[in-house]
């Protein structure tokens, strides 16, 4: 049985659709500790890889390929790498070019059609001892591949 849109009721102390939607994004939990490592590419740029800390080194990876100028540090990411880091698992969040914070070496920018980074980034991961199984897409612009 479906819930009909009329059934719904509000929480009296979050009346209104714009509160019920910042209220998630309020109430946001710190962000976990992450570890940068850069990562010299191919034709001489870099890209900045964000490591969730901990996790043992024989656990599994989880590989978040961020959306559109999104980063480490969105509601997304933060709450994905928690719940790994909850699991006891490795995260980490690749950061495209130019969505790091910092300004890369090459006019080259990232774009959600480059799938030929996102798969120099995911060889280079499974060269780890826990390779990821899957990498989820954050936004229909990113790329998946499992």
């Amino acid at each position: 049985m479906t819930p009909d849109a009329d059934d719904y009721r509000a929480p009296w102390w979050l009346p209104g659709a714009h509160l019920q939607t910042i209220w998630p994004l309020a109430r946001t939990a710190a962000p976990p500790a992450f570890r940068r490592e850069r990562w010299d590419t191919p034709d001489g740029d870099f890209i900045d890889l964000d490591w969730l800390a901990g996790g043992d080194a024989g656990a599994p990876l989880v590989a978040l390929f961020h959306g559109l100028e999104g980063w480490s540090r969105s509601h997304y990411a933060r709450g994905l790498m928690r719940a790994a880091a909850a699991r006891g698992w490795r995260g980490v969040v690749p950061h495209f070019r130019g969505c790091s914070g910092e300004a890369n070496r090459l006019p080259r920018a990232y774009h959600s059609g480059d799938s030929a980074e996102i798969d120099w980034i995911l060889r280079r991961l499974r060269r780890s001892p826990a390779a990821p199984r899957c990498s989820p897409p954050a936004s229909r612009s990113a790329a998946t591949r499992c």
